[in-house]
C-alpha cells in the first residue's frame, strides 16, 4: 500500500504537464508521497524516492519516444525498453538524495522545511547534472498562476517548486501533529508570494513602446520537411506578401523553415532574397546552413532587411544530446545502419538590431536554459523563440512543457517572449506572464511589448 502512495503521487506530479488547468494539483500532489515515507519510518526511501523520480521522468518525459522511433527504426518494444532503462538510470538522482535527506532528517519526526530545501537542492542539482535533460521541473506546472510565478524573477522556476513542495509540507505536518501554527505559517508565506506577485504582475502590466510583427506558424510533418522536391513549396509558404502583416514591422518563420543552405545554395537564395526585397519588411528566418566552404552544418537564423541583404546571422548554441548533437555516430551506424550526422554549435550570443528594436534568438530547446537564456539579456528589447517541435508527432505534453518554459524566461528576465513554431503552439508572452497563445493559425499578427 506504502508504494501505491508514491505511484499516486507520481501520476499526480505529471497531470498538470498534460492539461496546465489543473495546475492546482500540484499543491497537494506529494502529499501521498509524504504519508508512505512517514508510515514505514523512512524504510526504502532510496527505493521510494527512485521510484517517485521514475515516474516523474516517464509522465514528462516520454515524448522522446518519437524521435528515437525515428532516428533508429528500431521495434516499438526495444524503443520502449531503451527509454525505461535510460529513466530508471536517471532517477537514481532522486534515490540518492532520499538516501541524503533520511541522514540529514535524524529524528522519526518529520521537518517541512528540510523536506522542501531538499527538493530545491535536488531540482538544482539535477539541472546541473542533468542538464541535457531540463524538462519536468514542478514549477512548470504553474505556468498559468501567473501570481504566483513572478517570484520567478528571484529565484526562477526552482523557487517556484520550492514554495509548492514547502505547501505540501506543512499540509502534511500539520496533519499528523495537529498544530495550527503550521497552518498560519503557511497562510503567511502564500499571502506574501502572492502579494508580491501581485505587485509584479500589475508593475509590468504598463507599456512604453509597442510593435507589430508578423509570426508563420506551421503544421509539417517532420518525414515531409527534408524531402528534396518540397523546397520551392516551403519558400512559397513562408516568403509571400501576407496582407495581414501590412502593418508589421518584422516577419518571423518557425526553426529550420527553409530547406535549402542559405550559405551555399546561391540560386535558392537569390530568389528568397528578391521577395524580401518586393515585400520590403524584416525577415528573421530559420534554416540550416553551412559555413564559409566547408560541409558541416549549423541550426541557424538569419535576420534579412528590407533591402534583400542579410544583416546578421545566429547559429544554435545549445544543441540537443542525440539529436542535434550525437556521439559515437560510427558505431551507431553499425547497430542501427542510420547514419546520424551532427550538427556544429554555435560559439557566441548575436543580438539583432535594427531600427526599430534589438533583440536575441533562442532556438527551439535552448529555451530550456535559464542562465543561458539570460545572456546579455539586457541589451535587447524582447526574444524571439524559433521553434521546430515535429520530432514529437504533435505531442500535447511536449508542447505544453515548451510553452511553460517560455512564459517562466518571460517573468524571470521581464522581457516579451515571441514564439514561431511547427507543430507547436506559436505567441507571445509579456514580462508580466500574460500570454497569447495560437494553435491552428498560420498567419498570426501580434503587438509586442517592448522592454521598460
Amino acid at each position: 500500500m506504502n508504494f501505491l502512495f508514491v505511484v499516486i503521487s507520481g501520476i499526480l506530479y505529471f497531470i498538470p504537464f498534460f492539461n496546465p488547468d489543473l495546475y492546482f494539483i500540484s499543491w497537494f500532489a506529494f502529499l501521498p508521497f509524504l504519508f508512505s515515507i512517514y508510515k514505514d519510518k523512512y524504510n526504502l526511501l532510496f527505493l521510494k524516492s527512485w521510484l517517485l523520480g521514475f515516474l516523474i521522468y516517464i509522465g514528462v518525459g516520454y515524448p522522446l519516444y518519437y524521435p528515437i522511433k525515428m532516428f533508429t527504426d528500431f521495434p516499438n518494444l526495444l524503443v520502449i525498453i531503451i527509454i525505461i532503462i535510460l529513466f530508471a538510470i536517471l532517477s537514481l538522482i532522486y534515490g540518492l538524495l532520499g538516501k541524503i535527506y533520511k541522514i540529514i532528517q535524524k529524528k522519526k519526526g518529520f521537518n517541512p522545511y528540510l523536506f522542501s530545501l531538499s527538493w530545491l537542492g535536488l531540482e538544482v542539482i539535477r539541472h546541473i547534472i542533468l542538464n541535457f535533460f531540463p524538462l519536468g521541473y514542478l514549477g512548470y506546472t504553474q505556468a498559468h498562476f501567473t501570481q504566483i510565478i513572478q517570484i520567478a524573477d528571484l529565484g526562477g522556476v526552482f523557487i517556484v517548486s520550492f514554495i509548492i513542495v514547502l505547501f505540501n509540507a506543512l499540509i502534511f505536518k500539520f496533519i499528523i501533529s495537529k498544530n495550527k501554527r503550521y497552518i498560519f505559517t503557511l497562510i503567511v508565506i502564500i499571502a506574501l508570494v502572492i502579494s508580491y506577485g501581485q505587485y509584479q504582475k500589475n508593475r509590468y502590466t504598463k507599456t512604453n513602446e509597442i510593435i507589430n510583427v508578423g509570426i508563420f506558424q506551421s503544421e509539417i510533418e517532420q518525414k515531409e520537411k527534408w524531402l528534396p522536391n518540397n523546397i520551392e513549396k516551403y519558400n512559397e509558404l513562408f516568403i509571400n506578401d501576407n496582407p495581414k502583416f501590412a502593418n508589421t514591422s518584422l516577419i518571423i518563420t518557425p526553426e529550420s523553415a527553409l530547406t535549402f543552405d542559405m550559405n551555399k545554395d546561391l540560386k535558392y537564395r537569390e530568389k528568397v532574397l528578391s521577395k524580401i526585397e518586393k515585400i520590403n519588411k524584416f525577415y528573421q528566418i530559420g534554416t540550416l546552413s553551412t559555413k564559409d566552404n566547408k560541409n558541416q552544418y549549423y541550426n541557424s537564423t538569419y535576420l534579412i532587411n528590407p533591402a534583400g541583404e542579410i544583416e546578421n546571422r545566429y547559429d544554435k548554441n545549445k544543441l540537443v544530446l542525440f539529436g542535434e548533437k550525437v556521439y559515437f555516430s560510427d558505431l551507431l551506424y553499425k547497430i542501427t545502419g542510420y547514419r546520424i550526422n551532427s550538427l556544429l554549435a554555435g560559439k557566441e550570443v548575436k543580438i539583432f538590431k535594427t531600427p526599430f528594436a534589438s533583440w536575441k534568438t533562442i532556438i527551439c530547446s535552448e529555451i530550456l536554459h535559464p542562465k543561458f537564456v539570460a545572456k546579455r539579456i539586457e541589451e535587447v528589447d524582447f526574444v524571439i523563440n524559433q521553434s521546430n517541435e515535429a520530432w514529437f508527432k504533435n505531442n500535447k505534453n511536449l508542447k505544453n512543457q515548451m510553452f511553460a518554459s517560455l512564459i517562466f524566461r518571460a517573468v524571470e528576465n521581464r522581457r516579451s517572449f515571441i514564439k514561431a513554431g511547427n507543430k507547436t503552439y506559436s505567441g507571445i508572452v509579456y514580462p508580466n506572464g500574460n500570454y497569447v497563445k495560437f494553435k491552428n493559425e498560420l498567419n498570426i499578427n501580434i503587438e509586442v511589448q517592448l522592454k521598460q
